[in-house]
């Protein structure tokens, strides 16, 4: 695919941006057959090659991930008072994957099954502004820099509704964005903060994480404790 070209491939073959390669693949036949664009059926030669290259694009995954990835970068460019209508609204935060609307309470993104967030971000004020108190739990986590990407592992500190703290082997870089699964909950989150610590004896980094959106397993009771 040229550097150079700004088709939106999703648009071209009519279909969503999260579409599955089955409708991906219906719709290119429809277009071609149904439709008559191919051009044994009356179609002409060049709307069949931007179909052609549409298709091959978005039926290859490894090329519709770069491809998707390509696009993020396009739309997260565009800011200020001139930029061009946005090719498409919203982006799953860790795979890149444009989504075909906002995402509601509970969404997960349906291919890497990262939590979505159903709100605006919040400022940088408010991510740090800590509004209820975090509750101390060590328990294992898995975590994803990248996707696709292998799972790296970290130990959890405390969490609330709002975001968390981990100690892992690797400096974070701020603003990373992390997918995070555990046996309490699954999030998606930006790194606030990362600073070295010794823990058991052994350097590691503690990291901060504000949450994009998170699931947790258990919706009734996960910060309610008692006492007689």
């Amino acid at each position: 695919m040229p550097t150079t070209n700004r088709r939106n491939y999703y648009r071209i073959l009519q279909v969503q941006p999260d579409a599955p390669t089955e409708i991906i693949r219906a719709s290119y036949r429809t277009l071609m057959r149904e439709l008559k664009r191919h051009p044994d059926l009356g179609g002409s030669t060049w709307d069949a090659s931007v179909l052609n290259e549409a298709f091959e694009t978005l039926s290859d995954p490894q090329r519709r991930a770069a491809y998707d990835e390509k696009l993020f970068l396009t739309y997260t460019k565009q800011t200020g008072s001139h930029a061009k209508q946005p090719l498409t609204p919203v982006f799953c935060p860790i795979c890149k994957r444009p989504l075909s609307r906002k995402p509601g309470p509970g969404e997960v993104c349906l291919t890497c099954r990262t939590p979505l967030q159903s709100e605006e971000p919040q400022s940088p004020r408010q991510r740090n502004k800590r509004s209820l108190a975090r509750t101390k739990r060590s328990a294992q986590i898995h975590y994803y820099a990248t996707w696709p990407g292998k799972a790296r592992q970290g130990r959890m500190m405390d969490f609330s509704p709002k975001g968390m703290r981990f100690i892992c082997n690797e400096r974070l870089a701020l603003h990373t964005v992390l997918k995070i699964s555990s046996t309490i909950f699954d999030a998606s989150g930006i790194v606030t903060n990362s600073r070295e610590e010794i823990w058991d004896g052994h350097k590691c980094y503690a990291v901060g994480v504000c949450f994009l959106a998170v699931r947790f397993a258990e919706s009734r009771g996960t910060f309610l404790s008692t006492s007689a």
